[in-house]
């Protein structure tokens, strides 16, 4: 008996989800862990087929099948399976048999392991290292351009001083400098993307921030009819950030949520006290860490998967105007915070944007 509780409490403190099903497929195992990655509790699946709780073509339903009928074990890096929500999970999955005493194959089992967080950890260096690259030519790119330009800005502004108050030639120059300002601006955005980023680090109120930013899109927000919900935690503690920098960023992630909703809708904001969505699995000596999170919820037509995975890449963007640097620049700015930041959006359903900051010790 106690050799029995030692092995139900071993599969219960497993992290990996273990599933296991008799030789008719049927359910016989569901441990803890695979009741929360899979988002169905043991209760509601002991005992029915596994085809009748994951479609007959998914990789753990084909291995399980396998395994049972030729008594060797299988094993997937790369595997789908659906979660309680519908939502594909990303796992690796490796199958065992389970011997009878006669030696024929009585029952199999499945170990599947989350490897949602560490695609999302891969995916979050490889960025880190297209940014880096895209800096080093953005500033490469800026000296090149700014040298001719402060000689074209020299030679208008004298063209201007020798042409006097001729008003004919005045809207000329005067456009020309405009374009020439307008453009310098342009090689700022560059090379903030690829110098150094300075911090000036400094206990501040997050909710302040977000007023502020609120305060600032308040006309635009007016004019589309949006409306700005707030849902504020209010024991947050404060964030350790530069408040330029981050008012740049939170700007740019509100005024992207307002130009996705041309019809009215909803901006909800919220705040709240998370775990760091990257490593709260993983183990770094330091036990989890706190951050607080930050999230900006719009009910546009929300950003289809393809156009997802491109984001954060610099000079890409969806819109009619602009460079395609505002998230790039989002994200090196909170990369700099020791932060992240994060994008889920749903076709037809909106889209949230998470930013994830060190909370002040």
């Amino acid at each position: 008996m106690s050799a029995r509780l030692d092995y139900e409490a071993l599969l219960a403190g497993l992290p990996d989800a273990v599933v296991g099903v008799d030789e008719g497929l049927r359910i016989v195992l569901w441990n803890p862990a695979a009741e929360a990655l899979l988002g169905r509790s043991a209760r509601r699946v002991m005992g029915r087929m596994l085809k009748d709780v994951f479609p007959p073509d998914t990789s753990l339903v084909r291995h399980l099948t396998d395994t049972l009928a030729t008594g060797e074990s299988r094993s997937e890096a790369e595997a789908t399976v659906e979660g309680g929500d519908g939502r594909p999970l990303h796992v690796s999955v490796m199958t065992a048999p389970l011997a009878a005493r006669g030696g024929a194959v009585a029952a199999a089992v499945a170990v599947i392991r989350d490897i949602t967080r560490l695609r999302q950890l891969e995916a979050e260096v490889r960025r880190g290292e297209t940014l880096a690259a895209a800096g080093r030519m953005a500033v490469g790119l800026a000296h090149e351009i700014r040298n001719p330009l402060t000689a074209i800005r020299g030679a208008v502004q004298l063209m201007k001083r020798e042409l006097g108050d001729d008003a004919r030639f005045r809207e000329y120059t005067d456009v020309l400098l405009n374009e020439v300002t307008r453009v310098n601006r342009i090689i700022e955005m560059l090379l903030d993307l690829g110098r150094p980023v300075t911090l000036r680090l400094a206990p501040l109120n997050l909710h302040q921030l977000l007023e502020r930013v609120a305060l600032l899109s308040q006309e635009m927000a007016a004019q589309q009819g949006v409306q700005v919900i707030r849902r504020y935690d209010p024991s947050l503690p404060p964030i350790l950030a530069d408040e330029d920098r981050m008012l740049q960023v939170f700007h740019n992630l509100v005024r992207n949520a307002l130009e996705a909703m041309p019809a009215g809708g909803r901006l909800t904001l919220i705040t709240r006290l998370s775990l760091n969505p990257l490593f709260s699995k993983v183990d770094l000596g330091q036990g989890p860490r706190s951050l607080a999170e930050v999230q900006f919820v719009d009910e546009g037509q929300g950003i289809p998967e393809a156009t997802r995975a491109q984001l954060f890449t610099p000079f890409f963007t969806t819109k009619d105007r602009g460079l395609g640097l505002g998230l790039a620049l989002c994200h090196r700015i909170l990369e700099e915070h020791k932060g992240t930041i994060q994008v889920e959006s749903q076709a037809g359903r909106g889209t949230t944007v998470s930013c994830f900051l060190p909370v002040a010790r």
